[in-house]
């Protein structure tokens, strides 16, 4: 070896495609490479060279394309370097070779269990079995299958042990995770040895139907937390923040009032949105602190042991099993916070370590894609990360019967996942709702993929949160004093009236976001962000607290009675409070629970609210799920600024009351409003709500400042 060749550094060697490498160099040499795959000669066909700055381009081409579970090698100057498929994994012709559609997971058949891991990179793999003490039971070696699956069988009796592979790759050998464990050791150290399917039929030998629901725009979506909704004191639960106590009956605040599942059924919510339960990293699970929302995911397929009894495996599966077939004997529906769009710590992800740089979305430049804002973001336009998606959200539909899928960010997935999602779970019940977040995210995804509001029209029956409507209520969700139109903010007039409407296009006056009124989720608060409260209590410093009231019930009550789906976020019907604590993600419980004292000190705004859900769920003129419907029966009447007044007409076939008035007042001044006759009845006005009229036979109703008037014939 010359002084020469030992001072060419070699940068890198990568594979460009099945027959071609590329090298890259620094400086000028002239260099005669060579190659091995496992230590056996592969001849060269052809070598092209090419600058790039500062770079020497070798393009090595071979006749044979290369199989990627061996090592290749390539000599030159005196020296070898590994050739690595950084990012050949993530062309076509990777999709087209290794496209799996078997099955993956763990899984029992007469007495067998097997095993199935997708990782077409690896040079070996080893299925590592442990006791649930950590001891080492036994480690076994997993064939090869095409398209780079690995399979095993073990007949002997290992059910309830734990388990991972060790896999060796261009990285070198780790133990991982099974990306596909349906249920996991504490704080997700280890996949366990167990068939849930097969197991939830021997705990529940009848399953609860799911409870009856007809159309998207009949549901009345709850938003809550496991850990906040029971882990105060005032709670009244005998297991706080667990995934039982949400469905303790019988619980009472201080006071003496219902809490818990009494509480909601006395609400009439149609589906409780639970955040996330997959397991998540940042809480421990033997502690149960620090405290998380649980937006930080590792694993999807196991659930969260924070929420459950005990650590041990299989209770958190039953628990939350049970959890659901409670709600669903109270006629509740369950809706599942999907957080598929990244992982907590790519670096440590059993994707990432199984199929190095495949699962995750890259810039041009080879930077990972950051639309998320955590460092990383999931490529669901692959195929088998859309697979991932749609086994992960069938399992979860089939298993636990879970009834509706809300997707965290889904901005960053494209259109043909939530497409494909959607195809699957229809094949399971069309009734399951999906919606997401579709916001326009930096991702490196061309825009006409992005799985955004602006692309609603290409995912049919998939809604999305209506963010626009939401901030034209109250303001700027991303300036805190940024006032909205229940503020008396007038310029947002006309946002409002298209949220009023559904979002669909119904007139020159309304703009049409969506093709259809299910497609938007209509709402003015959310576990993230500043509560509605703490919002106008920031951009309305000159508020006093009634008034603070009167805006937020005229804010919720416009949600509420919009076309569309409604949201409500747990607590919002009692002016929710987290001291001005915007993002609350990892704050205590001080801030994030949710206070039924300060329940009980607002009775009267939430017996309102559940007379508004009661009269929505009573009429269905307030619930059309068809844009020509609101384009033939709602009617904007213009009356005054900070003013919106419309009509819902001839609605005789959708509801007992023929026409509906319905006014909001934004002003600081009684409006009044002449009707065309006088058999008109009152049933909202001020601060309160009633299904049987207020008042009867008026020709004119009064509209007090910041509140609703609705009157009937």
């Amino acid at each position: 070896m010359t002084n020469q060749e030992v001072a060419i550094p070699v940068i890198r060697a990568e594979f460009s495609s099945f027959q071609s490498i590329r090298v890259e160099v620094e400086g000028n040499p002239s260099i005669h490479w060579s190659l091995e795959c496992d230590g056996q000669s592969l001849a060269i066909q052809q070598v092209e060279t090419h600058r790039e700055e500062q770079l020497v381009i070798y393009e090595l081409t071979v006749l044979e394309p290369v199989e990627l579970e061996c090592r290749y090698e390539v000599f030159g100057a005196g020296r070898s370097i590994r050739v690595v498929p950084d990012r050949l994994v993530r062309t076509e012709a990777f999709e087209r070779k290794y496209r799996y559609e078997g099955k993956l997971g763990v899984w029992e058949e007469k007495g067998t269990f097997h095993f199935a891991v997708w990782s077409p990179v690896a040079e070996r793999i080893m299925c590592v079995v442990y006791d649930q003490d950590e001891r080492l039971l036994g480690k076994y070696e997993m064939e090869r299958h095409e398209q780079g699956a690995y399979h095993l069988q073990l007949e002997q009796d290992i059910a309830e042990c734990w388990y991972r592979y060790e896999v060796t790759t261009y990285l070198g050998t780790q133990e991982v995770v099974d990306p596909y464990a349906s249920a996991i050791s504490e704080n997700g150290r280890y996949g366990v040895i167990v068939d849930v399917e097969r197991t939830m039929t021997k705990w529940f030998l009848k399953r609860v139907a799911r409870p009856l629901f007809v159309k998207p725009s009949d549901a009345v979506i709850y938003e809550a937390n496991i850990r906040d909704f029971t882990i105060d004191h005032s709670a009244g639960s005998s297991y706080p923040g667990q995934y039982t106590g949400m469905t303790e009956r019988g619980t009472r605040s201080p006071r003496g009032h219902a809490t818990g599942l009494d509480y909601l059924l006395d609400l009439g919510i149609t589906h409780l949105q639970l955040l996330p339960v997959h397991f998540f990293e940042t809480t421990d699970e033997r502690t149960r602190s620090p405290y998380n929302w649980g937006y930080d995911p590792m694993l999807w397929f196991g659930l969260a042991g924070s929420y459950a009894s005990s650590v041990e495996p299989l209770v958190r599966v039953r628990e939350y099993a049970e959890m659901v077939e409670r709600l669903h004997e109270a006629g509740i529906r369950v809706t599942f916070d999907v957080v598929m769009n990244h992982v907590f710590i790519r670096e440590r992800s059993s994707l990432e370590q199984l199929v190095p740089g495949y699962y995750f979305r890259y810039e041009v430049d080879g930077t990972l894609s950051n639309g998320t804002g955590v460092g990383n973001d999931t490529a669901s336009e692959r195929f088998m990360m859309r697979r991932l998606i749609v086994d992960c959200l069938t399992y979860f539909a089939r298993v636990y019967r879970i009834d509706a899928f809300r997707f965290d960010l889904m901005g960053i997935h494209d259109i043909e996942t939530m497409n494909d999602v959607r195809a699957a779970l229809d094949a399971i019940d069309p009734t399951i709702l999906v919606y997401g977040e579709g916001w326009d995210l930096a991702t490196a995804l061309p825009e006409r993929l992005k799985a955004m509001s602006a692309s609603a029209a290409q995912m049919p029956r998939i809604a999305h949160f209506n963010d626009v409507f939401r901030d034209a209520l109250k303001g700027s969700t991303f300036s805190e004093f940024d006032r909205g139109f229940v503020a008396g903010d007038g310029w947002k007039e006309g946002e409002v009236r298209n949220g009023i409407a559904g979002s669909v296009h119904i007139d020159n006056q309304t703009y049409g976001r969506f093709p259809e009124p299910t497609y938007s989720i209509n709402y003015v608060e959310a576990h993230d962000n500043h509560t509605l409260y703490d919002k106008l209590k920031l951009s309305c410093p000159e508020a006093d607290e009634q008034q603070l009231l009167r805006m937020s019930r005229l804010a919720q009550t416009i949600a509420l009675f919009a076309q569309g789906i409604p949201f409500l976020h747990a607590g919002q019907e009692f002016l929710r409070t987290k001291q001005g604590v915007e993002n609350s993600y990892n704050a205590p419980d001080e801030i994030n629970r949710m206070d039924w004292e300060r329940r009980d000190d607002h009775l009267s705004l939430v017996t309102y609210i559940r007379t508004i859900l009661q009269i929505r769920r009573m009429h269905g003129g307030f619930r059309l799920h068809r844009a020509n419907q609101i384009r033939e029966l709602l009617h904007f009447i213009d009356l005054r600024p900070g003013v919106i007044a419309y009509e819902l007409g001839a609605v005789h076939s959708y509801d007992a009351w023929q026409r509906t008035l319905i006014v909001y007042n934004t002003t600081r001044e009684i409006v009044e409003v002449s009707l065309d006759h006088s058999r008109w009845n009152v049933h909202v006005q001020g601060d309160e709500a009633s299904v049987d009229p207020l008042l009867k036979g008026v020709d004119r109703i009064q509209v007090l400042p910041l509140s609703t008037t609705i009157a009937t014939c």
